[in-house]
């Protein structure tokens, strides 16, 4: 790495800003609507577990193929509308089975954002049923639907950015997938709940300098219950909580973009911000070697230049951070800030719009609602079937979700309602929470 980096120039750096691996979004999508479907990555999802794919699929043909078939066991033509409207209502295939998702067409936005969950995912031996209880017209579209499954080749893909999120995810796959009936009824939630987990995290772990030369872990993110009222005395809510996230996701775009130059000058493509420290010797000609990197860096992307003469290989690669980000500054000598403002609003727009409220003097605070609190309960408490209280916040923590004091009493309250609380005494620490599964 360090010859590539001395033999780089400023052509192979480049003046324009872009993400190559481990984020999905851009400037393009700030906007309200959703740029991605969840019923295509949750089909892109199902291709990668089974190793199946459709070649081609044209939904009047296939239609078409089912009828003939039906007509040729059903004698009595006017059953052919009430079929047509059960299973192909507007040329969409409805049917109980999962791999129903495989017939949308995914955009190039949603291959992006399931590349997230590719890296995330290492099981390829989900206990998944992708038969259903289904009776004999149900049997004939689903035949005819896996005839036209073809196998495809299995391709390797890098691990995750957030190597600590791997297992996590690993475990509340496995575990969500054993019930068919629950995962059917809440597997697009559990992406679009490990969507905004993994892009939060990622946030929290580039900023400041020293967590984007860290090894990545949880970092505390603060929620309360939708129905809750909240106020700015609360210290967590306030300063752990979406304002704290918005700040930091703006180093997400300076940063992972000068991981992509990095790599692309290396030919590393698994290359990590991370990684960085442990590839240099913390010695004089090392620290020279980022200096010059960056010295071109900074022509390349037209910023002032300045003498750099770092005391550490930590030094150095902090002010290669800040030169990433300085581009993007208020009043800098280029112009980015706008690009800067479309990445932070898509972010906002795209991954934290169904976690958000505004609450007054509060502003913009992070909320979950009853299904997602107990679908985050259920995963978390997993085969053990109940979790003393306090041992769920510790699991929820793991994933970055916390709750101050107050929303812990609320979330008990709404376990008394649910049911799914067993107490053992009086004390706080004998009560324990029930999956709902």
């Amino acid at each position: 790495m360090k010859t590539n980096l001395l033999e780089a120039t400023i052509e192979d750096i480049g003046s324009k800003n872009s993400i190559n691996n481990f984020y999905p979004f851009s400037t393009k999508d700030d906007r309200y609507n959703k740029v991605f479907s969840f019923n295509e990555i949750i089909g892109l999802f199902i291709s990668d577990i089974s190793n199946k794919e459709l070649d081609t699929f044209d939904e009047n043909t296939f239609k078409e193929k089912c009828l003939k078939q039906f007509e040729d066991l059903i004698n009595d033509s006017s059953y052919d509308n009430v079929i047509e409207e059960i299973y192909f209502s507007e040329n969409r295939l409805t049917l109980d089975s999962l791999l129903v998702y495989q017939t949308y067409k995914a955009s190039p936005k949603s291959k992006k954002i399931f590349e997230i969950f590719k890296q995330l995912n290492s099981k390829k031996d989900l206990d998944i049923n992708f038969e259903s209880n289904v009776n004999f017209i149900e049997r004939i579209i689903l035949d005819e639907l896996k005839s036209n499954l073809k196998s495809k080749p299995s391709k390797s893909t890098s691990s995750s950015y957030l190597t600590f999120l791997e297992p996590l995810f690993n475990k509340d796959l496995k575990f969500i997938s054993k019930n068919k009936h629950y995962f059917t009824q809440n597997i697009e939630k559990f992406f679009e709940l490990y969507l905004f987990i993994y892009c939060s995290q990622l946030a929290l772990n580039l900023k400041p300098n020293i967590n984007a030369l860290e090894e990545p872990r949880a970092r505390d993110l603060y929620f309360i219950l939708n129905h809750e009222k909240v106020s700015v005395e609360r210290k967590k809510i306030m300063d752990n909580g979406y304002s704290n996230l918005y700040e930091r996701a703006k180093y997400i775009f300076p940063y992972l973009s000068l991981l992509s130059v990095l790599s692309n000058v290396s030919n590393e493509e698994d290359l990590r911000l991370y990684d960085l420290v442990g590839k240099f010797d913390n010695n004089s000609t090392d620290i020279e070697v980022i200096d010059a990197f960056n010295i071109k860096f900074r022509k390349a992307k037209k910023l002032a230049l300045s003498l750099l003469n770092s005391e550490s290989i930590e030094k150095a690669l902090d002010s290669l951070l800040n030169s990433a980000y300085e581009q993007f500054r208020d009043n800098c000598v280029v112009d980015r800030k706008n690009a800067l403002d479309k990445y932070i609003k898509a972010f906002e727009k795209q991954v934290a719009k169904a976690f958000l409220q505004t609450r007054g003097r509060a502003g913009k605070i992070l909320v979950l609602d009853q299904d997602t609190i107990v679908l985050l309960t259920n995963i978390a408490i997993g085969d053990k079937k109940k979790l003393r209280f306090q041992d769920l916040l510790k699991e929820l923590k793991e994933r970055g979700i916390c709750f101050d004091s107050k929303s812990q009493n609320e979330l008990l309250e709404l376990f008394e309602r649910i049911g799914n609380i067993e107490r053992k005494s009086d004390s706080g620490d004998a009560v324990y929470v029930k999956t709902t599964i």
